[in-house]
Protein backbone atom coordinates (compact mmCIF):
# COMPACT_ATOMS: atom_id res chain seq x y z
CA UNK A 1 0.00 0.00 0.00
CA UNK A 2 1.61 3.48 -0.89
CA UNK A 3 1.53 6.51 1.50
CA UNK A 4 -1.54 8.39 -0.59
CA UNK A 5 -3.70 5.28 0.33
CA UNK A 6 -2.34 4.72 3.75
CA UNK A 7 -3.37 8.81 4.19
CA UNK A 8 -6.47 8.46 2.47
CA UNK A 9 -7.51 6.06 5.52
CA UNK A 10 -7.16 7.95 7.81
CA UNK A 11 -9.76 10.01 6.70
CA UNK A 12 -12.74 7.75 7.40
CA UNK A 13 -13.75 6.53 10.83
CA UNK A 14 -15.60 3.38 9.04
CA UNK A 15 -17.46 2.80 5.97
CA UNK A 16 -21.09 1.88 6.25
CA UNK A 17 -23.10 -0.42 3.67
CA UNK A 18 -26.34 0.99 3.73
CA UNK A 19 -29.12 -1.37 0.60
CA UNK A 20 -31.58 0.32 -0.96
CA UNK A 21 -35.03 -2.04 -0.78
CA UNK A 22 -38.26 -2.01 -3.16
CA UNK A 23 -40.10 -2.19 -6.25
CA UNK A 24 -39.15 -1.00 -9.46
CA UNK A 25 -40.02 3.07 -9.75
CA UNK A 26 -40.31 3.47 -5.86
CA UNK A 27 -37.33 6.10 -6.53
CA UNK A 28 -34.43 4.62 -4.84
CA UNK A 29 -32.27 5.69 -6.77
CA UNK A 30 -33.64 9.26 -7.23
CA UNK A 31 -33.60 9.21 -3.28
CA UNK A 32 -29.34 8.38 -3.51
CA UNK A 33 -29.33 10.95 -6.11
CA UNK A 34 -30.75 13.99 -4.16
CA UNK A 35 -28.78 12.02 -1.11
CA UNK A 36 -25.42 12.04 -2.44
CA UNK A 37 -25.55 14.56 -5.04
CA UNK A 38 -28.39 16.92 -4.45
CA UNK A 39 -29.84 16.31 -8.02
CA UNK A 40 -33.09 15.16 -9.27
CA UNK A 41 -33.26 13.78 -12.92
CA UNK A 42 -37.32 13.30 -13.70
CA UNK A 43 -36.18 11.11 -16.67
CA UNK A 44 -34.64 8.21 -14.49
CA UNK A 45 -34.80 4.91 -15.69
CA UNK A 46 -34.96 1.90 -13.99
CA UNK A 47 -31.72 0.32 -12.67
CA UNK A 48 -30.68 -2.63 -14.25
CA UNK A 49 -27.72 -3.64 -11.97
CA UNK A 50 -26.85 -2.97 -8.77
CA UNK A 51 -26.03 0.66 -8.68
CA UNK A 52 -23.29 2.13 -6.19
CA UNK A 53 -23.03 5.38 -4.93
CA UNK A 54 -21.11 6.84 -1.91
CA UNK A 55 -20.94 9.64 0.08
CA UNK A 56 -18.50 11.39 3.10
CA UNK A 57 -20.38 13.03 5.89
CA UNK A 58 -18.80 13.96 9.85
CA UNK A 59 -21.19 13.45 12.48
CA UNK A 60 -20.43 13.16 16.22
CA UNK A 61 -16.98 14.13 15.46
CA UNK A 62 -16.52 10.70 13.25
CA UNK A 63 -15.82 10.53 10.01
CA UNK A 64 -18.20 7.89 7.62
CA UNK A 65 -17.91 6.79 4.18
CA UNK A 66 -21.41 5.85 3.22
CA UNK A 67 -21.80 3.49 0.53
CA UNK A 68 -25.30 3.00 -1.22
CA UNK A 69 -25.84 -0.06 -2.73
CA UNK A 70 -29.16 0.16 -4.95
CA UNK A 71 -30.67 -3.38 -5.34
CA UNK A 72 -32.73 -3.28 -8.69
CA UNK A 73 -36.11 -5.84 -9.43
CA UNK A 74 -37.46 -6.50 -6.34
CA UNK A 75 -41.29 -6.88 -7.86
CA UNK A 76 -40.10 -9.06 -10.32
CA UNK A 77 -38.04 -11.59 -7.58
CA UNK A 78 -38.76 -10.95 -4.36
CA UNK A 79 -36.39 -12.08 -2.89
CA UNK A 80 -32.83 -11.22 -1.49
CA UNK A 81 -29.35 -12.44 -1.96
CA UNK A 82 -26.55 -12.93 0.37
CA UNK A 83 -24.09 -11.32 -1.71
CA UNK A 84 -26.19 -8.08 -1.81
CA UNK A 85 -26.82 -7.96 1.32
CA UNK A 86 -23.16 -9.25 3.14
CA UNK A 87 -21.56 -6.43 5.70
CA UNK A 88 -24.28 -4.26 5.44
CA UNK A 89 -24.45 -1.70 8.27
CA UNK A 90 -28.33 -0.92 7.67
CA UNK A 91 -31.29 -0.96 5.51
CA UNK A 92 -33.15 1.39 3.52
CA UNK A 93 -37.02 0.21 2.18
CA UNK A 94 -38.51 2.21 -0.14
CA UNK A 95 -41.83 2.04 -1.53
CA UNK A 96 -44.39 4.37 -3.21
CA UNK A 97 -46.99 6.34 -1.30
CA UNK A 98 -49.69 6.09 -3.95
CA UNK A 99 -48.97 2.07 -4.34
CA UNK A 100 -49.88 -0.54 -1.92
CA UNK A 101 -48.75 -3.18 -3.21
CA UNK A 102 -44.96 -1.78 -3.20
CA UNK A 103 -45.47 -1.25 0.61
CA UNK A 104 -46.89 -4.84 0.80
CA UNK A 105 -44.01 -6.24 -0.50
CA UNK A 106 -41.95 -5.45 1.84
CA UNK A 107 -42.73 -7.53 4.44
CA UNK A 108 -41.71 -10.28 1.89
CA UNK A 109 -38.20 -8.91 1.67
CA UNK A 110 -38.11 -8.11 5.41
CA UNK A 111 -38.56 -11.99 5.68
CA UNK A 112 -35.78 -12.87 3.83
CA UNK A 113 -33.35 -10.31 5.18
CA UNK A 114 -34.17 -11.93 8.55
CA UNK A 115 -33.31 -15.45 7.14
CA UNK A 116 -29.31 -13.98 7.24
CA UNK A 117 -28.04 -14.37 10.44
CA UNK A 118 -25.49 -12.09 10.04
CA UNK A 119 -27.85 -9.23 9.46
CA UNK A 120 -31.02 -9.85 10.55
CA UNK A 121 -30.80 -7.19 13.21
CA UNK A 122 -29.73 -4.28 11.16
CA UNK A 123 -30.96 -0.73 11.35
CA UNK A 124 -33.53 -0.56 9.34
CA UNK A 125 -35.85 2.27 8.33
CA UNK A 126 -38.94 3.05 5.50
CA UNK A 127 -39.31 5.81 2.89
CA UNK A 128 -42.87 6.33 1.59
CA UNK A 129 -41.47 8.49 -1.29
CA UNK A 130 -43.00 10.79 -4.14
CA UNK A 131 -45.23 12.21 -1.34
CA UNK A 132 -44.87 15.24 -3.62
CA UNK A 133 -47.40 13.28 -5.58
CA UNK A 134 -50.38 13.87 -2.63
CA UNK A 135 -50.07 18.03 -3.03
CA UNK A 136 -51.20 20.42 -0.40
CA UNK A 137 -54.62 18.41 0.82
CA UNK A 138 -53.72 17.81 4.20
CA UNK A 139 -56.52 15.49 4.14
CA UNK A 140 -55.13 13.05 1.42
CA UNK A 141 -52.12 13.37 2.86
CA UNK A 142 -52.77 11.69 5.93
CA UNK A 143 -54.84 9.08 4.75
CA UNK A 144 -53.70 5.41 5.39
CA UNK A 145 -50.90 6.89 7.71
CA UNK A 146 -52.14 4.79 10.59
CA UNK A 147 -51.81 1.99 7.69
CA UNK A 148 -47.87 2.89 7.39
CA UNK A 149 -47.75 2.83 10.92
CA UNK A 150 -48.95 -0.73 11.49
CA UNK A 151 -47.03 -2.40 9.26
CA UNK A 152 -44.12 -0.66 10.00
CA UNK A 153 -44.41 -2.08 14.34
CA UNK A 154 -45.83 -5.54 12.66
CA UNK A 155 -42.70 -5.73 10.39
CA UNK A 156 -40.10 -4.16 13.37
CA UNK A 157 -38.95 -1.53 11.45
CA UNK A 158 -37.63 1.73 13.41
CA UNK A 159 -39.00 4.45 11.66
CA UNK A 160 -40.94 5.54 8.69
CA UNK A 161 -40.46 8.93 6.94
CA UNK A 162 -42.94 10.55 4.40
CA UNK A 163 -39.72 11.39 1.78
CA UNK A 164 -39.85 12.98 -1.62
CA UNK A 165 -36.64 13.10 -3.72
CA UNK A 166 -38.07 15.29 -6.54
CA UNK A 167 -38.94 18.24 -3.58
CA UNK A 168 -36.20 16.99 -1.70
CA UNK A 169 -38.01 16.51 1.01
CA UNK A 170 -37.16 14.48 4.15
CA UNK A 171 -34.24 12.72 2.64
CA UNK A 172 -31.76 14.08 5.03
CA UNK A 173 -33.37 13.70 8.32
CA UNK A 174 -34.27 10.06 7.26
CA UNK A 175 -30.34 9.30 6.64
CA UNK A 176 -29.76 10.89 9.44
CA UNK A 177 -31.95 9.14 11.64
CA UNK A 178 -30.36 5.77 10.09
CA UNK A 179 -27.17 6.83 10.60
CA UNK A 180 -27.70 7.56 14.36
CA UNK A 181 -28.87 4.28 14.66
CA UNK A 182 -26.16 2.48 13.15
CA UNK A 183 -23.23 4.12 14.95
CA UNK A 184 -24.75 2.57 18.02
CA UNK A 185 -23.97 -0.77 16.92
CA UNK A 186 -20.41 -0.28 16.00
CA UNK A 187 -17.29 -0.48 18.96
CA UNK A 188 -15.28 2.37 19.52
CA UNK A 189 -12.41 0.47 18.36
CA UNK A 190 -13.60 0.05 15.01
CA UNK A 191 -14.07 3.85 14.87
CA UNK A 192 -10.49 6.23 13.82
CA UNK A 193 -11.60 10.12 14.67
CA UNK A 194 -10.12 12.95 12.97
CA UNK A 195 -11.62 16.09 13.93
CA UNK A 196 -10.01 18.09 11.06
CA UNK A 197 -11.89 17.12 8.08
CA UNK A 198 -15.32 17.94 7.02
CA UNK A 199 -17.91 20.26 8.79
CA UNK A 200 -21.21 18.67 10.55
CA UNK A 201 -24.18 19.57 7.96
CA UNK A 202 -26.47 17.28 9.48
CA UNK A 203 -30.09 18.33 10.18
CA UNK A 204 -31.89 17.89 13.17
CA UNK A 205 -34.66 15.68 13.06
CA UNK A 206 -38.19 16.22 11.91
CA UNK A 207 -40.75 16.23 14.84
CA UNK A 208 -42.34 14.40 12.10
CA UNK A 209 -41.72 11.02 12.00
CA UNK A 210 -42.94 7.74 13.36
CA UNK A 211 -40.45 5.68 15.88
CA UNK A 212 -41.63 2.36 16.29
CA UNK A 213 -40.85 2.75 20.29
CA UNK A 214 -43.23 6.29 20.59
CA UNK A 215 -46.79 5.78 19.29
CA UNK A 216 -47.30 9.20 20.11
CA UNK A 217 -45.25 10.25 16.63
CA UNK A 218 -46.93 10.28 13.25
CA UNK A 219 -45.19 9.92 9.93
CA UNK A 220 -43.62 12.79 8.58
Amino acid sequence: MNDSTEEEDKKFGIDLKIILIGNVSTGKTSIIDRYVKNIFNEKCKATIGPNFSHKIIKKNGVIFRLQFWDIPGQDRTPSLTSIFCRDSHGVVFCCEVNDQKSLEDISIWKKSLESFKDIKDLPVILLENKCDLLGDNEEKYNENINETIKFAENNNIDKVFRTSAKIDYNIENAMSFLIDEITKTLKEDDIKIDNSILSNNSKKLSKNSYNKNDKAQKCC
